[in-house]
């Protein structure tokens, strides 16, 4: 079913035009990208003698040439491109992850830029899952058994950290995912926000790390890096080690499962 015409007769038997609505359109969005720049058409839309549109940006660099026709040419508005433009509206593609918001083809890169819907991912390499906030949170938990743990801001509280990954969620509704590898020198530390959009930091993280019996103590403090965590945890993260020295009792046996007690503060830029 296509677009639906609706007409009516207005004073004198004269054809009065009513609003139509589109049941069912399929349309290639490529149509509607300026030819030269593959950007995103919008007003003033510009076009040759011949008929091809150019975006103003490249109206102001190819001024008495057609970039596809080659011919001599004077640009003019076009308007009814205008019209196309402005009239067709495109859904978020996080409609799957719930938004329901609408807008011109032109402007949905801006919007899903600052999508509240737009997905983190599970930074395990061999699971593709991805979703909110909340709905990493249970994938987490219910698929990878992961620990969570609420936290308050400008609190220290102390966290058992095991080899792998665990989450902690801010009373404000931010997750962090806290990760510990094995490396030759050590346990290798680190923290990050999970975050749908890579912004600047919100976050400042200090981790203290005590050990009675060799006296040993590490402190560090840093901005918590965020990532929305596809393709794995970023690397370019400030990390915690703990020597190797410290985990040897724990090394000894191939099935002792390797665990650091930390103390950690989180707080809100």
């Amino acid at each position: 079913m296509g677009v639906q015409p609706e007409r009516q007769e207005g004073e004198g038997g004269c054809a009065v035009k009513k609003r139509k609505v589109a049941a069912d359109v399929t349309m290639d969005l490529d149509i509607l990208d300026c030819p030269v720049c593959f950007h995103p058409l919008r007003p003033p839309i510009f076009q040759c003698t011949i008929g091809h549109t150019i975006c103003s940006s490249c109206h102001d660099k190819l001024l008495d040439k057609c970039h596809l026709c080659s011919l001599p040419t004077v640009y003019n508005r076009c308007h009814m491109v205008e019209h196309v433009v402005e009239a067709i509206k495109v859904a978020c593609s996080n409609g799957n992850h719930g938004c329901t918001a609408r807008m011109t083809y032109y402007q949905r890169e801006d919007h899903e830029k600052g999508c509240p819907h737009a997905p983190c991912y599970c930074p395990l390499i061999d699971c593709g899952f991805s979703g909110p906030t909340p709905t990493l949170l249970h994938h987490f938990s219910s698929e990878h058994e992961w620990h969570s743990t609420k936290v308050s801001y400008k609190k220290a509280f102390t966290i058992h950290v095991q080899v792998g990954s665990a989450a902690l969620m801010g009373e404000d509704g931010h997750m962090f995912v806290i990760n510990m590898v094995m490396e030759p020198l050590g346990g290798v530390i680190s923290i990050c926000c999970a975050q749908p959009h890579i912004t600047g930091s919100k976050f400042k993280c200090k981790l203290t790390l005590s050990h009675t019996e060799t006296s040993y103590s590490q402190a560090t403090e840093f901005l918590v890096r965020s990532s929305n965590m596809h393709g794995g945890l970023p690397k370019d993260i400030v990390p915690l080690i703990v020597p190797k020295l410290l985990l040897s009792d724990t090394l000894a046996s191939a099935t002792a499962k390797v665990c650091v007690v930390l103390g950690l503060t989180l707080t809100r830029q």
